[in-house]
């Protein structure tokens, strides 16, 4: 009996520690589907594709959410992330405060960027036309300096709605929706050398900066003194803008 106490306590203490840490195993998938379930209300002329796999130019991404309407084409990255979350436009790195201590996460408008890039080549559509979000669940305290949106879930709708200038006829939205439809990568393989990908690219991204070296420009990274401390900074500013946290 002791034993099964012993084996309690441990499970308790690493869901707890995951949970400090935001990678509670399914906490990604569960803001997803509550994303996708919001969207799933919108009027019916609003097309949705949920957690799509795309190749463009040689390279996969994979997108939490795009919608297709007269209106624009909305990606959508979700992040269900709780406690307070730092970070502004440009910055490489966002941070989450929780209980004191820092949390650093890719700047989701940067990642959801790239996502809008995919989109374009595979629609072959203005970037004018393509409308980015980041959404946070309602858990997070968004303490963000930015022009792009980022918003709560509670915001989501709404948005998407107030956008009533046409960008496409009925039938450019009927081809756009096929064209996306034909172009998703269903091959699990595929998917799963995506994510490998995506791995891969973290890890060397972070050893490039625990070894002082910019991952954008191959430039020397130093220390320097900002408004919220100090920091990593690249020593081609102002060409390269790259920072990290210390």
């Amino acid at each position: 009996m002791v034993f099964v106490y012993i084996a309690l306590l441990i499970v308790i203490l690493l869901v707890f520690v995951a949970r400090r840490k935001n990678i509670f195993i399914g906490q990604g998938e569960y803001g997803e589907l509550r994303v996708s379930h919001i969207l799933s209300k919108l009027p019916d002329e609003y097309h949705v594709f949920n957690d799509i796999y795309l190749e463009t130019n040689g390279r996969s991404s994979q997108i939490d959410h795009v919608i297709i309407s007269r209106y624009g084409v909305f990606v959508i990255e979700t992040k269900n992330y709780s406690g307070a979350i730092y970070g502004s436009e440009k910055a490489e790195h966002w941070t989450q405060y929780l209980q004191g201590d820092g949390y650093e996460f890719r700047n989701p408008i940067k990642q959801n960027q790239s996502h809008v890039w995919a989109i374009k080549d595979t629609l072959h559509i203005a970037p004018s036309s393509i409308v980015p979000i980041v959404v946070f669940l309602n858990g997070a305290d968004l303490r963000c300096n930015t022009s792009s949106a980022v918003l709560y879930t509670g915001q989501l709708r709404k948005y998407i709605l107030s956008f009533r200038t046409n960008a496409f006829t009925a039938d450019g939205v009927e081809r756009l929706t096929n064209k996306l439809s034909e172009s998703i990568i269903i091959d699990p393989e595929r998917r799963e050398k995506h994510i490998h990908s995506v791995k891969q690219s973290i890890t060397e991204r972070e050893l490039q900066v625990a070894n002082l070296i910019c991952p954008r420009c191959k430039g020397k990274l130093v220390e320097r003194e900002g408004k919220y401390g100090r920091f990593l900074g690249c020593s081609n500013y102002p060409q390269c803008k790259f920072t990290a946290q210390l």
